[in-house]
């Protein structure tokens, strides 16, 4: 069941508070890539040779794991969707 319109909030974590288990699997994330540079970056390699576009796309899935993402603070808390085009940049 819903709660009441504008009740008070009760339990959980505090506004601005990071998520334990969020900042856990980043940390591990970022030492997993650390420890396997080498294999992630022969890997890399080959698959930009096979395909550009699939090596952009694995750039940005390898990049999420590591890096924060940013929050939109002009949509006054509507949801935005984030568009990337990678047809457009493998075309060239």
């Amino acid at each position: 069941m819903a709660a009441p319109k504008n009740h008070a909030k009760a339990g959980g974590r505090k506004k601005g508070v990071p998520n334990k288990t969020t900042q856990e699997l980043k940390d591990f994330y970022a030492a997993l890539l650390s420890a396997n540079i080498d294999n992630i970056t022969d890997a890399l390699k080959k698959l930009y040779e096979d395909s550009s576009r699939d090596y952009l796309m694995a750039i940005d899935k390898i990049s999420q794991k590591v890096v924060a993402n940013k929050k939109d603070i002009t949509s006054d808390g509507e949801q935005m969707k984030q568009t990337i085009v990678i047809n457009e940049i493998t075309k060239k």
